[in-house]
């Protein structure tokens, strides 16, 4: 398999090298992590993962032992963004100690020694529960000599257009409102050794194409689920696989950003890897938002782990910046790249662990660019501010030019909002915290009918604001469905039509100052000339009680249809919702254990941060999420009205 090295030059790159197509390794990518330890430099460049790590034989009491004086507080619920242990057990020993050595973990397991991590991997590890059945390769193949088709394609992205509309016509899908009460499961695929499946499909001819956490690729017909190829990569991808096509309409390459901020272009005919860049050289970038596509040039989110390395009272907190970087498609040099906050961080003094502080910091890039093509501009939504001083960007929507990357106006709901995951008892929790209102979600452009266009944005703090790009951004209107919190309102995404924004709520938890209200997890439909909400659909929870983070909100972004939408919650339901007046259509609860097509042991949770896909008379999602105590999982499934 290829090891990518990673270099400290912002634009380094390889070329011309080809992806294994046997090995499934890669790096382990846990978020979260208690174990005290001495922390590499905020601009240390960690070496590229292993392909395999060594496992020695250590005693189950020497693991345990490690588990519960390093790991438990955080694992066994303490902290939100840990992965509960029986996430954990899921994973194969080797990759385990990678997340340690070379992943996420790195900063929080520095101060554990070899032995240490080894037993604690073997200790936790239950991979062998879910190992898949002798034969099962070839079981999941597609017969000899099946090649498929690439185009047309019909959904190349994330957003599904170039302004994030999350919405496709009749030219993409014949399913309505008649059709998708019809629904059925058609095929199940589970990611081997998989605790989450986050990476939304995309889709040409009748190849899917999607990616697992351990990096792997895969080309699956999308009609069966069978296996075309896979390639196996070194690092998580977390979104679409943006396909590009070629003059005849013919899927040709596919670009994907990865956890580690790799940034890569792959030939699918000759499953080549084309180049490789990572246009943000510091430690703890990665990307999450899928990159957009457009006359040759990749547009690129930027975002970091750094947040959560603030964890350890020894990390010297916080020197990442948020940033949108224009690469050229072709060979991946860097046109332009803009920092969210433009003043570069300086030293701020000590934390009371004696680490350095630094500041300003944070301002990540969470979601794929939206392009506005007349107006020549690009707009994103930043989150919080990582520390002091506070930036005039943080919790925004930035403008930028297409060709330059010049920021053009930027709106902030919030200002002052300085948080990160040390809060509230950490060294590193910045005094006078703000609440973590990100613009997870990207911007949505819409033109309306009348004329003039608006660009729509939800945030975590449960309000939707409407802006005017004639006006720099001035706002039109907002409208709060949701009641917000730190895991609360809009998340990860809206879908809209010319008349109407459909706004999908996750008001998981709340801030005590709105305790009293109820949550308003569910649908929201807002009329788009004035804000008003015209329906809301406010899901029951069903829940009972879980040993896991069970909730009724709509995380995941939605999906619109001619006259349906489609959403996915967390407690693992995906439902077809009425866009006429929010009534359910269809549900489905992929909570449960599948067959699945290629004989590895299925099993769906949570649905968090991905999608459905509409292509055909077919939905595609994705469940399953080991994140903030949420249910894990490992499926790709797939539902047909025929």
């Amino acid at each position: 398999m290829i090891r990518f090295q990673i270099s400290g030059d912002v634009s380094s790159r390889r070329t011309g090298a080809s992806f294994s197509l046997a090995g499934l390794w890669g790096a382990l990518l846990v978020l979260g992590g208690c174990v005290s330890s001495t922390p590499p430099s905020s601009q240390a460049m960690p070496e590229s993962a292993s392909a395999g790590v060594a496992i020695v034989q250590v005693s189950a009491d020497a693991g345990e032992a490690v588990y519960k004086r390093a790991c438990a507080s955080c694992h066994d619920g303490g902290a939100s963004q840990a992965p509960l242990r029986a996430a954990l057990t899921a994973l194969p020993a080797s990759r385990i100690v990678s997340s340690m050595e070379q992943g996420v973990m790195r900063v929080q397991a520095s101060g554990l020694s070899p032995d240490e991590r080894q037993a604690v991997a073997r200790y936790l590890s239950r991979a062998e529960a879910n190992a898949p059945a002798q034969g099962v390769t070839q079981a999941g193949l597609c017969p000899a000599g099946e090649t498929g088709r690439l185009g047309p394609v019909l959904v190349s992205d994330w957003g599904m257009s170039s302004r994030n509309t999350r919405a496709v016509g009749r030219e993409t899908t014949s399913l309505g409102v008649e059709t998708a009460a019809r629904l059925s499961l058609k095929w199940v695929f589970a990611f081997p050794n998989a605790s989450r499946a986050r990476v939304q499909p995309t889709i040409a001819g009748d190849t899917l194409f999607t990616a697992d956490q351990f990096g792997v690729v895969y080309a699956l017909n999308a009609k069966t689920g069978c296996i075309r190829w896979s390639l196996a990569t070194e690092r998580e991808i977390r979104s679409s696989l943006i396909v590009e096509a070629d003059a005849a309409g013919q899927a040709m390459r596919l670009y994907f950003g990865d956890y580690g901020g790799w940034v890569h272009a792959l030939d699918i005919q000759s499953r080549s890897l084309l180049w490789s860049v990572r246009p943000e050289a510091h430690a703890q970038t990665t990307i999450t938002g899928a990159p957009r596509l457009h006359e040759g040039v990749l547009y690129v989110p930027i975002s970091s782990l750094e947040v959560v390395a603030a964890m350890d009272g020894k990390y010297p907190c916080c020197t990442f910046r948020g940033a949108v970087a224009a690469l050229e498609a072709g060979t991946g040099a860097v046109r332009w790249k803009t920092y969210m906050v433009s003043e570069a961080p300086t030293r701020q003094g000590l934390n009371r662990e004696g680490a350095e502080m630094f500041g300003p910091s944070g301002a990540p890039v969470w979601g794929s660019p939206t392009l506005d093509l007349a107006r020549r501009r690009i707009y994103v939504g930043t989150g919080e501010n990582y520390s002091h001083p506070a930036s005039d960007k943080s919790d925004s929507i930035v403008a930028l030019d297409m060709g330059t990357g010049r920021i053009e106006w930027s709106f902030q709901a919030l200002g002052q909002d300085v948080w990160n995951a040390a809060c509230a008892n950490g060294a590193n929790c910045p005094v006078n915290t703000g609440p973590d209102y990100d613009f997870g979600a990207p911007p949505v452009l819409v033109d309306r009918p009348g004329g003039g266009s608006l660009v729509l944005a939800g945030q975590k703090s449960g309000y939707v604001y409407a802006l005017d790009p004639n006006r720099q951004g001035a706002v039109v209107w907002k409208a709060k469905p949701g009641r917000g919190g730190i895991m609360g309102g809009v998340h990860w995404g809206m879908t809209a039509d010319a008349n109407v924004l459909y706004a999908p709520v996750s008001d998981l938890t709340a801030y005590p100052q709105d305790a009293h209200l109820p949550p308003q997890s569910g649908l929201h439909a807002l009329d788009l000339a004035t804000g008003r909400i015209l329906w809301s659909n406010v899901l029951p929870n069903t829940c009972g009680e879980t040993s896991w983070r069970c909730s009724p909100g709509l995380s995941a972004p939605a999906t619109l249809a001619p006259g349906v939408i489609f959403g996915a919650s967390l407690d693992g339901q995906l439902r077809a919702f009425a866009a006429s007046d929010g009534r359910v259509l269809w549900t489905f609860d992929t909570n449960k254990e599948f067959e699945t097509v290629n004989g590895v042991r299925g099993a769906g949770g949570g649905i968090d941060s991905a999608g459905p896909v509409v292509a055909g008379d077919a939905v595609y999602a994705v469940s399953g999420y080991d994140r903030f105590g949420q249910k894990a999982g490992n499926l790709l499934l797939a539902f047909s009205a025929d």
